[in-house]
């Protein structure tokens, strides 16, 4: 039987599984990509498969099929500004949704492919390779876009969810696309064949360790991604293995009953329904035959296969690991985005797929990424002794001291607390200088994305501060470039008990720190 590209209602509703009513309403309001002709409507199958990855299907206080994939993104309500005459272009991670494998897995942080890209093209005029380095490599921006121009690259990632992310990517580049699309197809038969019987069980279980106030999936939903479990577990290649791990991870919070907003959190907290059943088998098939897509389309634009480029991801800490890792001298440029002085916590709002894709096991492993994470967080450090900088800076020694005297009676949920959250961020970004200073080679460039922060209604101009612990580790600081400037009161940092009183309406703003090696390290 030969398939139809152009769905009427009727055809299209049973595509994706859901009543003609139900259809025709989420046509009429918009919610379902399509076409009005004359009285009826017309669907494209290609159109719905996409949706089926990303569309929100509510319907009253259960929603049926799945949340938006993407909705680990922040949400962009301002407008992207042009880029700097005096520096780089726009940083947004939100730009990456439209680019191959970049768009594979949402993040909440980063910057877009365009931006490292724009930098390596500067940076390398000549045909010269050279060793790219990310040492918060995050989903594996900075290292694929090495690849693509044919640099050595290595990335440094705590989180094993991104680590994972970054692996794949690096791994797709030389995979067929048409493997992945017969994968796509046998996961389909299988399912289908499991969920024929309602008698059938799978032989995976929950993980034991990953508790959530709610059922994290509906029991429908569970018992079909315990399915896609046993069919990773009986695939030979471990590449593959992972392939299939990564786009379960990618959709897994969309098709469960909670939400990022931005953080992870329950349906029911924000009035949203619960979901009662969501056809995984349609989705992650949809989700695979992009990645098939994007491999293709990527491996066009590669450099003819002249040399192999290297390609090295340590799920590790670069502050810990990094210089024993990298041979002295041996980077030419470096391009990152460490986490922010936001406390947004990456390791609780990735615990899903952790679990999940069995990543970790136990909730030590999680205790573990957290005190090894870069600037720690709140959380971690906040009943601490009180902290003291390792460095000298009077300006900001004075912001701190200022930070510790508001809310004092509020101990750790108070200035104090928040004090030793900020002492520990700052103390890591000496650790991340000192460290980069031995591994960058003589006039290496280093690229650090970072923003400005509010802690209980003080503004910390972290990229000020960087520089000046940059400079006094040997670096020479070539601009702070503005390259994003976001609207005032995110929702990740403009909290009663991030923000507190704002003393003054502050305008939230990324910068690319552009740094030299020059020089050993001040004592």
């Amino acid at each position: 039987m030969v398939e139809r590209d152009v769905l009427r209602l009727s055809e299209a509703a049973q595509y994706v599984r859901v009543s003609e009513k139900t259809l025709r309403e989420l046509a009429k309001t918009g919610r379902v990509p399509c076409q009005r002709v004359g009285r009826e409507w017309r669907f494209l199958r290609k159109a719905l498969d996409e949706w089926l990855i990303g569309g929100n299907r509510s319907i009253g206080t259960a929603t049926l099929i799945a949340e938006p994939t993407t909705q680990l993104y922040l949400p962009t309500l301002e407008r992207i500004p042009e880029p700097t005459e005096t520096g780089f272009g726009d940083t947004a991670f939100t730009k990456n949704r439209e680019e191959p494998l970049h768009r594979w897995v949402p993040w909440i942080a980063g910057f877009s492919a365009s931006f490292v890209d724009e930098i390596l093209g500067k940076e390398l005029v000549s045909s010269r390779l050279a060793a790219v380095l990310d040492p918060f490599a995050g989903v594996g921006t900075t290292l694929i876009e090495g690849l693509r121009r044919n640099h050595d690259v290595v990335g440094f990632e705590i989180n094993p969810f991104a680590a994972l992310a970054c692996q794949v990517k690096i791994e797709a580049l030389k995979m067929q696309p048409q493997t992945i699309r017969r994968l796509a197809d046998e996961l389909e038969a299988y399912l289908g064949l499991q969920l024929r019987s309602a008698s059938n069980a799978p032989k995976s279980v929950p993980p034991a360790a990953f508790k959530t106030r709610d059922p994290f999936f509906s029991p429908n939903v569970e018992r079909q991604v315990l399915f896609v479990k046993d069919f990773v577990g009986q695939q030979k290649q471990a590449h593959i293995r992972r392939l299939l791990l990564l786009a379960l991870g990618a959709v897994m919070v969309g098709i469960s009953n909670y939400s990022y907003e931005p953080s992870l959190g329950r349906r029911i907290a924000v009035g949203k329904g619960t979901i009662v059943n969501a056809d995984v088998s349609r989705i992650l098939k949809a989700k695979l035959l992009h990645m098939a897509h994007d491999i293709e389309t990527i491996q066009k634009t590669l450099p003819a296969p002249s040399r192999q480029p290297v390609a090295r991801v340590f799920n590790e800490s670069y502050l810990e690991h990094g210089s024993t890792r990298l041979g002295p001298a041996s980077v030419d440029i470096l391009i990152t985005s460490p986490p922010y002085l936001n406390n947004y916590h990456y390791v609780r709002n990735t615990r899903p797929q952790m679990f999940w894709l069995d990543l970790v096991t136990e909730t030590s492993d999680l205790h573990d990424l957290e005190t090894s994470s870069f600037g720690k967080f709140w959380q971690t450090v906040r009943s601490e002794p009180e902290l003291t900088l390792m460095f000298s800076d009077p300006d900001l020694e004075e912001r701190l001291s200022e930070l510790r005297s508001v809310n004092a009676e509020k101990g750790a949920y108070g200035g104090p607390g928040w004090t030793n959250y900020a002492v520990a961020y700052f103390n890591d970004c000496a650790r991340f200088c000192r460290t980069t200073a031995q591994v960058m080679k003589p006039n290496g460039l280093v690229v650090v994305v970072i923003g400005n922060n509010i802690l209980q209604g003080i503004e910390f101009k972290t990229d000020q501060i960087f520089a000046r612990i940059a400079e006094n580790n040997g670096f020479e600081v070539g601009g702070l470039h503005r390259v994003r400037r976001k609207r005032t009161g995110s929702s990740i940092i403009n909290s009663s008990v991030r923000a507190g009183m704002v003393r003054k309406k502050t305008e939230l703003y990324e910068t690319a720190v552009e740094l030299r090696t020059v020089s050993k390290p001040r004592v």
